[in-house]
């Protein structure tokens, strides 16, 4: 999962080519105003000031567009991970709380 596609689908709808944020920088000023994006403590504070209710929505339904298939560049796993954490359904945690507890 490439964190920035997520960030950056707050705002539009796009799929990142790299993860590379040298690549990505202008399309972070673009969408957040914070120039020469390197992921500097403060400049990620001024992105996720950024992020309100409704943009969430809105990054939720782009990702969901996103492909799951981890070997596609710009793909995410995070709207799975979303409808499980989501869901009132929990058996996926107690996976995981076994498989933490087995290490």
């Amino acid at each position: 999962m490439n964190n920035m596609q997520i960030v950056v689908n707050h705002w539009q709808e796009v799929t990142l080519k790299s993860p590379a944020k040298k690549v990505n920088a202008p399309l972070i000023e673009e969408c957040t105003g914070v120039p020469n994006y390197k992921a500097r403590e403060d400049q990620r504070q001024q992105v996720f000031e950024q992020i309100t209710k409704e943009n969430y929505v809105d990054m939720l339904d782009r990702v969901k567009k996103l492909s799951g298939d981890d070997s596609v560049v710009g793909s995410s796993n995070f709207a799975k991970f979303m409808d499980c954490f989501s869901s009132e359904d929990d058996p996926w945690i107690e996976e995981i709380n076994e498989t933490l507890e087995d290490e």
